[in-house]
């Protein structure tokens, strides 16, 4: 069992020279809360960014349950950490971070302690328990999975000190409005890296929107170029615009129709309805035949993972509101892979905002799309306004799922998300191709070379039967080459503000 703390940092030495004066005290405990640190922000992106790192005091004390005494050690005696000290009950945990002279990249130490270890192994089978029934994804996570530590070290060091040394460089979250740092960037990319490793494999299923979560999912992508499957090059097949793509399937009343069914004793199909519905029911039982006849490569929210208190989506109010025609401009420019461009030069020419790169307009679009109703009053919503504008009636139609739930309309894409590309694809290329590596990275799928083909054949298949239109894939080769031509284009970034 390892865990992962600053490469700089001789906590022996420190705690030898400073020793506790609180009992029990267990040296794997005190080193297990600075793994923390480091390791709770590669499982969530959303804080990668945040200057203090939140730990949830509750699963904190399920694994130390004198947590507080080894917080204020580390923090008031040994002067490791510092803390924001601001929690708000049930809603922001307090958060830490190492001070300035220990923000360096990890190194990496087993648990010695028994019973300890035995506890963290028992979290850890939580995990494992959560993705048994995804065998078919979770055994090409073996010692054939390989990724070059020392080469990525380099790169890394070589990154951050472009980056350092000039901050116009330095990549700027649009949600949260301020640049990601770093030396931050460097320790998560860093970890990540060397816990594939030492095939310390983190897999698990996440019971939000039921995405599976791997050492390559947390791992920045621009590092996935120096892993390797059995000495072979991995391709990546990713959706062009997925989440886009995805949100096609949310205009189609076809998808809407039916909430929830199940099979009855004479296996035919029954509906089940919440309250809210019941005023529809005349309305479903004319067209109960039609659910009868529901085929089960048809896409239809009943397929989709989604937790009860979600079930106000709509059965009845959506399809009436999808009695439009104007979403052909929209749907057209989503499957030809060109909406993000579209997006791009109408927030340029109409409103005089320039986006950097890919990831800036990716971002601006996630803005426009997964923001509540209310943000459209904002002065920095003017690109939700523009998409409005351009788009009315798909705006009406997404505004009405996050009425009551802004996380809705996400939630429900990558619950569909997950649904295709682990359940219908994946599962298909590990039945029809069983020697085939496959590793699903939420909207894309990489294997190697031999199996690439036909693999993106699968995903072509079964995207245009569940989606109904045809998806745009591209094809990524993970190489060193991608790396050095990443460190290349920081550099003449760096000429031309110099």
């Amino acid at each position: 069992m390892r865990i992962y703390i600053p490469e700089n940092l001789d906590i022996f030495e420190l705690t030898h020279n400073n020793p506790p004066s609180f009992k029990p005290y267990k040296l794997d405990k005190l080193c297990y809360i600075l793994h923390l640190i480091n390791a709770i922000p590669l499982m969530d992106k959303n804080i990668q960014g945040e200057d203090f790192v939140p730990i949830n005091a509750k699963k904190l004390q399920d694994k130390i349950q004198n947590y507080k005494k080894y917080l204020n050690y580390l923090e008031s005696d040994l002067q490791i950490i510092e803390s924001d000290n601001h929690y708000v009950v049930g809603e922001k945990s307090k958060g830490f971070r190492f001070i300035e002279r220990y923000r360096t990249p990890v190194k990496s130490m087993q648990v010695e302690d028994f019973t300890f270890r035995n506890k963290l192994k028992a979290h850890k089978n939580r995990k494992i328990e959560s993705v048994k029934h995804l065998g078919f994804l979770t055994k090409w996570f073996n010692d054939k999975l390989r990724i070059d530590y020392d080469y990525i070290d380099d790169f890394l060091v070589q990154e951050h000190n472009l980056k350092i040394k000039d901050k116009a460089l330095w990549e700027y979250d649009r949600v949260r409005k301020k640049y990601k740092h770093p030396t931050n960037q460097m320790v998560h990319a860093q970890m990540s890296a060397q816990r594939l490793k030492w095939q310390d494999y983190n897999l698990m299923l996440d019971d939000n929107v039921y995405r599976f979560h791997t050492n390559l999912t947390n791992m920045p992508s621009r590092i996935r170029n120096a892993v390797t499957y059995d000495g072979q090059k991995l391709i990546s097949l990713d959706i062009k615009n997925s989440q886009p793509y995805l949100s096609t399937i949310l205009l189609s009343r076809d998808f809407w129709i039916v909430q929830k069914f199940e099979r009855n004793k004479n296996n035919s199909l029954s509906i089940a309805f919440d309250e809210p519905q019941s005023r529809y029911f005349s309305y479903l039982n004319k067209i109960n035949k039609v659910f009868n006849e529901i085929k089960s490569d048809t896409l239809n929210i009943s397929h989709i993972n989604i937790h009860n208190n979600d079930s106000y989506i709509m059965l009845g109010e959506i399809p009436q509101s999808l009695i439009n025609n104007e979403f052909q401009d929209y749907i057209d420019l989503v499957v030809s892979g060109k909406l993000y461009e579209f997006l791009e030069d109408a927030f340029l020419q109409e409103l005089g905002i320039e986006l950097k790169d890919r990831k800036e307009v990716k971002a601006a679009v996630f803005q426009v799309l997964f923001t509540s109703n209310q943000f459209k009053g904002q002065a920095e919503a003017a690109p939700k306004r523009l998409f409005e504008q351009k788009f009315k009636a798909v705006f009406d139609v997404f505004a009405k799922i996050k009425s009551k739930d802004k996380s809705l309309l996400p939630r429900l894409l990558q619950s569909i998300e997950s649904h295709l590309m682990i359940n219908i694809i994946a599962k298909r290329v590990s039945e029809g191709y069983p020697l085939a590596p496959i590793y699903t990275i939420h909207d894309s799928i990489s294997t190697t070379e031999e199996y690439v083909e036909v693999v993106e054949q699968i995903m072509m298949e079964e995207l245009t039967k569940a989606i109904g239109h045809p998806p745009t894939i591209k094809q990524e080769v993970w190489c060193k080459s991608n790396m050095v031509k990443h460190l290349e284009t920081l550099k003449e970034k760096a000429k031309v503000v110099a």
